[in-house]
């Protein structure tokens, strides 16, 4: 029977573990799931004794016809090595059965304890379109088991089928990256900066995605790295954090920072569960109460195979832009991700993202900003980009994904400034004030009309404006 349903699962290969006095019949592994057409798939069909000694068996393992075919089996380990056995195993890969029989014969010693009965070789015929899977049991039918005496004991046992999904196809990946600002196309500092997106396979929303988001200044400099999920769903990834901790230069645990005399440190250790080391690229990306990027931590670091290891990041000195006000105690987030490599070196996310809360003190950084789990196949981020000398200009923002082994990538450049400065020098001041008041009540059709002057995009130049204007005067003077 060919089983179809819409979903993803990762391949596995996982063997049933079985604790009973009552023998049992199971399939191992109990599920298997292919990564390949043409991947040779290998079961088994094992028994478990508990001091019963079995002298013979028969039965028949069923399968899908279309989905596989048996290359090879044979009477399995706990017989085949012993004398006086006779044994039949047969094929039918139209019909889609395997039969097998196995008796010790007389003077032969009969056999207890757990091991293979019979041993199959099959190839994956049959391959899937994402988002579609097909899957069929392994079944035992037919089913005895034979233990001493004469005739031989009957055993009563349990029996545990099991398991196979066929390959899905890779998908042609669409990825998508849009951002919205705060007024109407215009990006300033201190705003916030919607970068958003959609990821699909084959036109279906993929919902076990990362999409890795990076934004870079004039100055080449990362400000922004994080892995976005597509949906609250678990992902299945190569690495796994299993824990971020702000702490000092040593790397004891520290809940609390000084502006102007302390630096953030992190510790992060990082699971690699697979039996080869692997080359990582480790970002911190922190932010203050209300989700103003402070900057970005990163290293490349070699994760040893089989092994949970500890990852302690440089140093970031907390500095006082000339804007902050000194004021009480505010909450700040850090998100550690872990790439293959930075995303214009072809890097794709290979951990889900991991988070923890500190304190800042001596700054006051305004209300949070918290963002809800964006629609399922979409991912969603809303940095804030702080103001500093020499850093308004071209922002490059990236974003790559790789799913079921194709990798998808999009790209996009959008100027920042910082708000309220009209003519462009880097300063909010009176020339600003009198070029806005020259603007002051136009509309693009009005002769003495300045673009710049509608800060906040409406259209027109107004009381809104003026009062942007007034909230940023005097930044880049001092």
């Amino acid at each position: 029977m060919l089983l179809l349903v819409v979903g993803i699962i990762g391949n596995s290969f996982t063997s049933t573990a079985v604790a009973s006095t009552t023998p049992s019949l199971y399939v191992n592994p109990s599920s298997y799931v292919a990564a390949s057409l043409g991947e040779t798939v290998p079961i088994e069909v094992d028994v478990y004794l508990y001091n019963i000694n079995l002298t013979g068996y028969q039965f028949q393992l069923s399968f899908n016809a279309t989905l596989l075919q048996c290359l090879n089996a044979s009477v399995g380990r706990l017989f085949q090595a012993l004398p006086n056995v006779i044994s039949t195993v047969t094929k039918d890969n139209v019909n889609g059965i395997i039969s097998i029989s196995a008796n010790i014969q007389t003077g032969g010693n009969p056999v207890s304890g757990f091991g293979p009965l019979l041993s199959v070789f099959f190839i994956a015929t049959y391959s899937t379109s994402y988002p579609q899977q097909a899957a069929c049991p392994l079944q035992i039918s037919n089913d005895t088991l034979y233990g001493t005496g004469t005739p031989p004991q009957i055993l009563v046992h349990n029996v545990a089928n099991g398991s196979y999904q066929a390959p899905i196809v890779p998908p042609q990946l669409s990825l998508t990256m849009s951002t919205s600002s705060a007024y109407n196309g215009k990006y300033y500092f201190e705003n916030r900066i919607t970068v958003n997106g959609s990821l699909t396979g084959n036109g279906y929303p993929i919902l076990n995605g990362l999409v890795a988001l990076e934004i870079r200044d004039p100055r080449n400099y990362l400000v922004v790295a994080r892995t976005l999920p597509t949906s609250s769903l678990p992902v299945n990834c190569p690495l796994q954090i299993t824990a971020l901790t702000p702490c000092d230069s040593g790397g004891s645990p520290q809940s609390s920072f000084q502006v102007g005399s302390s630096e953030l440190y992190f510790d992060l250790m990082i699971r690699n569960p697979s039996s080869s080391s692997m080359i990582a690229r480790v970002t911190e990306n922190p932010y203050d109460s209300s989700n103003d990027s402070l900057g970005v931590l990163s290293q490349q670091v070699l994760i040893p195979a089989a092994s949970t290891y500890e990852v302690l990041s440089q140093g970031m000195p907390l500095q006082t832009p000339p804007y902050y006000i000194p004021a009480a105690s505010a909450n700040a987030t850090v998100y550690a991700s872990v790439w293959t490599d930075l995303l214009e070196n072809g890097g794709v996310p290979i951990s889900t993202e991991s988070m923890a809360k500190f304190t800042i003190t001596g700054t006051a950084q305004g209300t949070p900003v918290y963002t809800s789990l964006p629609t399922q196949g979409t991912y969603k981020a809303d940095p804030i980009l702080q103001w500093a000398y020499s850093n308004t200009g071209t922002y490059a923002i990236n974003v790559a994904t790789t799913f079921m082994g194709k990798n998808a990538t999009q790209s996009k450049q959008i100027l920042i400034k910082l708000c309220a400065d009209i003519n462009g020098d880097g300063k909010v001041g009176l020339s600003d004030l009198t070029l806005l008041a020259k603007a002051y009540g136009s509309t693009p059709a009005s002769p003495n009309w300045n673009a710049n002057a509608d800060i906040n995009g409406d259209g027109r130049v107004s009381l809104s404006d003026l009062n942007l204007l007034a909230k940023n005067y005097g930044k880049g003077l001092v």
